[in-house]
């Protein structure tokens, strides 16, 4: 049974594909219409030789607007269809979707996890500080050794949480329920074979 599933913000989504939008207009603009970009130059309505050169560079920036914003606009929308969640907390472990995308999510139980805390994590580009979500692994097998939006410290999977639905303290609070649920659980059953081998 699923206890919290946690997908990409629909908010942050649906401003990528406005974004990817608005590229694809201002490249349709650049490219042919002209209503808001600067005209090639002409000369008694023959384009000159300077205007050739500004059209070979329009057409240019043109393509890259309209390539770039159709991939905006293409993930965003795909993404809001699909829906595929990032993170899904449930009785028996985590799934969690770092693999290069496409790739399947994994299923990693309680039993190989330690602990799972929130962090805050530095931008390496100098940009605000980012909510990591921090899972540590007492057996890591099975994980990408090269993780998407996560990165490895030893055992330690430190996952940027930006742009996800929940917030990472939620996620933290329903996952320590159920890793202590799971590890009682498993020290009873324990007990439980140590008193049956007695």
């Amino acid at each position: 049974m699923n206890l919290l599933r946690v997908d990409r913000s629909p908010i942050r989504l649906f401003l990528f594909g406005l974004v990817g939008l608005f590229l694809m207009l201002a490249a349709v603009d650049v490219i042919w219409g002209h209503w808001v970009s600067t005209p090639p130059d002409t000369y008694n309505d023959e384009i000159t030789s300077k205007g050739r050169n500004q059209r070979r560079s329009d057409y240019v920036w043109g393509v890259f607007m309209l390539v770039g914003g159709g991939g905006l606009f293409g993930y965003a929308v795909t993404s809001l269809i699909r829906r595929t969640p990032v993170l899904v907390l449930r009785e028996d472990g985590v799934v969690v979707a770092v693999g290069a995308p496409g790739d399947e999510p994994v299923f990693v139980s309680w039993n190989a996890i330690d602990g799972i805390y929130c962090a805050a994590g530095k931008d390496p580009d100098g940009g605000p500080t980012r909510d990591l979500l921090v899972i540590d692994f007492s057996d890591p097998e099975g994980l990408p050794s090269a993780p998407w939006g996560a990165s490895w410290v030893g055992n330690r999977l430190q996952i940027d949480a930006t742009g996800w639905d929940k917030s990472v303290g939620e996620i933290v609070i329903h996952a320590g329920i159920a890793l202590e649920q799971a590890h009682r659980l498993s020290a009873e059953a324990a007990i439980e074979e140590e008193a049956q081998d007695d």
